[in-house]
């Protein structure tokens, strides 16, 4: 496989190397430059995006609503899915329901492990991942974790392998493995009435969801986003496709890619008017209404950009392996530029 993907793959990474390295905005004058014609837009055909309603997927809401996919995929017909958890997206990505999209490394790497040809292009976002604990929860360390009920949005997701690696530190492991921390599985939207309501003493959740938490006085961080497994460098969502886009489309991982790199610059450059979208683009996916200071600091938590740290998603690898969920551990052939 490795020769193979070397020799398929060379062309298209070398393309997105000089669109993320260079920055799209290097060479923005080029757009303004373009002459507008009257020939009609050639119709390429449907490209379906998948993303998650939560804020470590920003990069597409504000791609969406300033315009930036629509530009860059000129002539397509643009659609987009959403999804609760990785698995379900992974489950799209391989019937061909999406094309391309943003998705945690957990489910990702779990799904190449298994057999599917899915590739990584890119980072989209690190940080944004934090262990909240109910208010009446001494925390003090992982130790404290034992025996507590715990939710992360899906078994084998990014947060289910950060919270076996907090376990892991301390010797302890989940119900499911004979240990004594209940882990459940529950979507981030509906935490806070959990919460509320005394049904979980933790979660391993990503923003806004965390921030939400605080703010509404449901829970309390515990570990911030550089503190949870990985301190920070964890890619806690990935620009991922099929390698049948990558060998027979990689026009379309450009464009995306392109779009990205634009998307990012102006969330650094617009903090305020990127809080707005994602709190409307939050509004209108989960239809949960969360306050604009909610979004603000979830922004703080989070950082957007297309590198990939490739280290540690092959040490989250070798967690889903002792794990159970995939029975090896090989990540060869699984980011374009292998």
């Amino acid at each position: 496989m490795q020769s193979k993907n070397k020799i398929k793959y060379t062309v298209i990474f070398l393309s997105l190397a000089l669109i993320i390295g260079l920055g799209i905005f290097n060479y923005t004058d080029g757009f303004d430059a373009i002459a507008v014609s009257d020939e009609p837009v050639e119709d390429k055909g449907e490209i379906v995006i998948g993303y998650f309603p939560n804020l470590t997927h920003g990069s597409v809401m504000v791609g969406l609503e300033e315009g930036f996919i629509e530009e860059e995929f000129e002539g397509y017909d643009v659609k987009t899915e959403t999804f609760p958890n990785g698995s379900l997206f992974m489950d799209a990505l391989m019937t061909d329901s999406i094309d391309i999209g943003l998705v945690g490394p957990g489910p990702a790497l779990n799904r190449f492990l298994q057999g599917a040809e899915v590739v990584a292009l890119a980072g989209a976002s690190t940080g944004g991942n934090l262990l909240v604990t109910a208010p009446d929860v001494d925390f003090n360390g992982a130790e404290d974790l034992d025996g507590l009920r715990i939710a992360t949005p899906a078994l084998g997701c990014t947060h289910d392998l950060q919270l076996r690696h907090m376990l892991a530190e301390t010797g302890l492991t989940t119900q499911r493995q004979g240990g004594s921390v209940d882990h459940r599985t529950q979507p981030p939207a509906n935490l806070s009435g959990m919460f509320r309501r005394g049904n979980l003493d933790a979660a391993v959740i990503s923003e806004p969801w965390a921030s939400r938490l605080e703010y509404e006085n449901e829970g309390k961080v515990a570990l911030e986003w550089n503190e949870v497994p990985w301190d920070g460098e964890l890619p806690n969502t990935l620009v991922v496709t099929r390698a049948d886009i990558v060998s027979d489309q990689p026009e379309v991982a450009e464009k995306f890619m392109a779009a990205q790199e634009r998307s990012n610059q102006f969330i650094a450059d617009n903090p305020e008017r990127t809080a707005e979208i994602i709190q409307d683009s939050i509004l209108d996916i989960a239809e949960q209404e969360l306050d604009i200071e909610i979004i603000s600091s979830s922004l703080e938590r989070t950082q957007f950009s297309s590198e990939l740290n490739q280290r540690t998603v092959q040490e989250m690898a070798d967690i889903s392996m002792d794990s159970g969920f995939i029975d090896n551990n090989d990540l060869d052939g699984f980011f374009l530029d292998n």
